[in-house]
C-alpha cells in the first residue's frame, strides 16, 4: 500500500537513483494516515466530481483513474489483513482553482465485500 512505500529523509540528502514508475505518478506529499473526504460522484468507475475536505467545498476540473489497488493479504495483522478483499481505486483530481491530490474509494463501487465505498484523500502533488 502506498503508505508504507514512502520514506522521511533530510532535503540535502543524497539522491538514491529510485523513482516512481512515468506511467504511475505519486504525489510529492502524502497524507498519513489517508484523511476522509465526502465526495460526489457517479459510481462505479467514475472519478469524483466534487469534495469536501477539512470542511472547504473542492470542483474537479480534471482527473485520471482509477488506478485499482488491492489489500495486502498476506500481511499479519493491520487493516489489510483483517479485510482481505479491500479495494483502492485512486483517482489523480485537479480542482478548479489549481489544486492537485490523489483520492481514493475503498471498494469497487459494485460489492460491498470489496470496502465501505468511503472516500478518502491520500495526498497533493507539486
Amino acid at each position: 500500500m502506498p503508505e508504507r512505500e514512502v520514506e522521511d529523509v533530510p532535503a540535502l540528502s543524497r539522491a538514491t537513483g529510485t523513482g516512481w514508475q512515468d506511467d504511475l505518478p505519486r504525489p510529492s506529499r502524502m497524507i498519513v494516515p489517508p484523511e476522509p473526504v465526502e465526495v460526489m460522484a457517479m459510481l462505479p468507475d467514475h472519478p469524483p466530481a466534487m469534495f469536501i475536505w477539512r470542511g472547504k467545498r473542492h470542483r474537479v476540473a480534471r482527473a485520471d483513474g482509477p488506478e485499482r489497488l488491492h489489500g495486502e493479504w498476506w500481511r499479519e495483522g493491520g487493516h489489510e489483513a483483517d479485510t482481505p478483499y479491500t479495494v483502492r481505486d485512486y483517482f489523480q483530481v485537479e480542482t478548479s482553482t489549481g489544486g492537485r491530490y490523489w483520492i481514493f474509494r475503498l471498494g469497487d463501487g459494485e460489492r460491498s465485500d470489496t470496502g465501505p465505498m468511503r472516500w478518502f484523500i491520500h495526498g497533493a502533488f507539486a
